[in-house]
This record gives structure tokens, C-alpha cells and sequence, in this order.
């Protein structure tokens, strides 16, 4: 299992997107209570949920993880693990599917919080939910508090299709790595 983690606007749901087209990858499927955004399909990019119905989930054990961010939930279901997949997460996410599927590969993209607030910005964001984004995921995000980075990216000027490269690269050999260890 690979599992993407950065800040909002860091190019972790677009480098998701890459692997899977360009290298076979699955990626999991997160539910959340967030509403979704104007291009979000129910089912691809989350499994949409009133709050409700993710408590329900919740109460009958269903998530591997769950966490709250801006007041919204967001939860990874053991029906959508996908072993040989993508997962993105935030770094308590991380450290909570790390318990139990130790050996998971965990990519680390950083980018600036000036180039995350241009992005959000041209994605037309709330200059609102910008501000708040921001100051929490200051807060959130640090690879310091991730118990397990098996790599680290910098996500600034570079495509987005050789950050995706150099991810499935670093993964491929991971594996292989792995494998001759067993």
C-alpha cells in the first residue's frame, strides 16, 4: 500500500491521479462528511456522507481510520483498503493505518504555502476557508509528526508527471526491496 500525504493544494489527489492512469495504480476510495466540490463524483474522488451516516459507520467499526478536519470527518472503510493501492491521508491517518499495515510505503509531498494558497485560489476557493485551511494545516502537517516517511518530495515547479515518476520509482524499489527481505 502507498499512502499520499500533504497539505491542502499539495498535488497529492493529482499525483494520485497520474499513478493510477499512468502506472496501474488503484486508489482507495475516503469518505468524508465534506460536501463535495463542483467536479467530485460520489463514489470516485469520496464516498459523499451526511454526518449522520459516518457516525453510524463509525459506531459499527467499519473505518481503519478516522479524523477530523474543519469540522468535517473524513475515514478510510476497511472495504476500500486496497493493498496494492493509493490511500491519502493526513499524518493522523497515517499513523493510525501505519498500526496495522506496518510495511505501507508513505510519500511525504511538501510544497509552500504560498504556491498551496495560489492554488487554492485558482480553484476558486472561499478566501475564507482559505485563510483557515491554511493556519490549520500549518498546525497538521509536518512529516516530523509522521512516525514512518519513506519519502519525501518537493512539490513546487516541478510536473506533476515526474513527481508521480520519481514516486513510482522509489515505490518499485521498495517493494522489490521488501520481497527479498521475506
Amino acid at each position: 500500500m502507498m499512502i499520499l500525504v500533504g497539505a491542502s493544494a499539495s498535488g497529492k489527489t493529482q499525483v494520485a491521479h497520474i499513478l493510477c492512469k499512468k502506472y496501474s495504480y488503484k486508489k482507495s476510495v475516503t469518505t468524508t462528511t465534506r460536501p463535495p466540490r463542483a467536479h467530485e463524483t460520489n463514489g470516485v474522488e469520496y464516498h459523499f456522507l451526511t454526518k449522520s451516516e459516518f457516525e453510524t459507520l463509525i459506531e459499527n467499526d467499519a473505518f481503519i481510520e478516522v479524523t477530523k478536519y474543519q469540522d468535517n470527518y473524513y475515514g478510510l472503510q476497511k472495504k476500500d483498503i486496497c493493498s496494492q493501492g493509493i490511500t491519502i491521508l493526513d499524518p493522523i491517518g497515517v499513523n493510525n493505518v501505519l498500526k496495522q499495515y506496518q510495511d505501507a510505503f508513505v510519500v511525504y509531498i511538501k510544497t509552500s504555502r504560498q504556491i498551496r494558497e495560489q492554488r487554492m485560489i485558482k480553484r476558486g476557493d472561499n478566501k475564507e476557508q482559505i485563510l483557515l485551511r491554511l493556519q490549520s494545516d500549518d498546525e497538521v502537517f509536518d512529516s516530523k509528526k509522521i512516525d514512518q516517511v519513506n519519502l519525501e518530495v518537493e512539490n513546487h515547479h516541478e510536473p506533476l508527471e515526474k513527481l508521480a515518476q520519481i514516486i513510482h520509482e522509489s515505490y518499485q524499489k521498495y517493494l522489490n526491496k521488501t520481497h527479498k527481505e521475506r
